[in-house]
């Protein structure tokens, strides 16, 4: 495909296009409020979330990536370390080449934190993250959810899933979808492939804030960032400055996510 060709599929995406295509059936969009408010929330556990976009410069889609991880947090007692469990989606393309011109599905392996990390860093790639911040249970729960999904095997990766073989199976889906698919709220339609790299982390974090998914979104718990081993990076922050809205169980009972 040429140049002109793959900027008139972009075009068309841009217009609305994505909406047409063939969502995964993951289960994470299934699970009502009620479901999640019913799940039992140990005492000693919290529950948090960074979201992370990377981008060459100049920016070219293929060295582009979206990824999240969520990280379950034990207080263990007194004198003793929480424990702490990271949990990441990060979709790639098993052979880590992306060919953002191809419209076919092909084998796709979900990575670690630090592999994603390392692997946009080997490209020279620009990290920007936002958070850490403090997520409800049920959040976490609908994450993880998708996470096992994504592992599974259910669905390979697409670099562009709004059209060709992904958008016409529902077998296939690109970095950003494998995170925003869980979404029961909005369609593809609301993330749009005019949006990648770190703008389509953005938009997601745009998302994930407006809708009561955070505790206090004026909060970052910057201890995990060493806790994690993240402070060995050169990583970029970036403050929301956006629309928020805290979590409210009330909200959330009724039907709000």
């Amino acid at each position: 495909m040429g140049r002109a060709a793959f900027l008139l599929v972009i075009a068309f995406m841009s217009s609305g296009c994505a909406t047409l295509a063939k969502k995964p059936p993951t289960p994470a969009d299934d699970l009502s409020p009620a479901q999640l408010l019913a799940i039992p929330k140990p005492p000693n556990e919290r529950y948090f979330l960074m979201v992370f976009g990377s981008q060459s410069k100049p920016k070219v889609a293929k060295y582009t990536h979206s990824w999240a991880t969520v990280v379950k947090v034990t207080d263990m007692g007194p004198g003793v370390a929480p424990a702490i469990e990271p949990q990441t989606i990060s979709w790639m393309p098993a052979t880590l080449d992306i060919q953002s011109r191809s419209f076919r599905v092909e084998p796709g392996v979900n990575l670690d934190l630090h592999t994603s990390i390392t692997e946009m860093l080997k490209h020279d790639e620009k990290i920007v993250m936002w958070g850490p911040y403090e997520i409800w249970h049920g959040a976490h729960h609908r994450f993880v959810t998708q996470k096992e999904f994504i592992d599974s095997g259910a669905i390979g990766y697409q670099c562009v899933d709004s059209i060709g073989e992904a958008a016409r199976t529902g077998r296939g889906c690109d970095c950003i979808h494998a995170i925003t698919d869980m979404d029961p709220l909005y369609s593809r339609g609301r993330y749009p492939l005019a949006y990648f790299g770190v703008s389509a982390s953005r938009h997601a974090v745009r998302q994930i804030m407006s809708r009561g998914a955070v505790i206090d979104p004026d909060k970052t718990h910057d201890w995990l960032i060493p806790a994690l081993c993240l402070d060995k990076y050169p990583l970029e922050r970036e403050e929301y400055r956006g629309p928020k809205k805290s979590f409210c169980p009330e909200a959330i009972a009724a039907g709000m996510r």
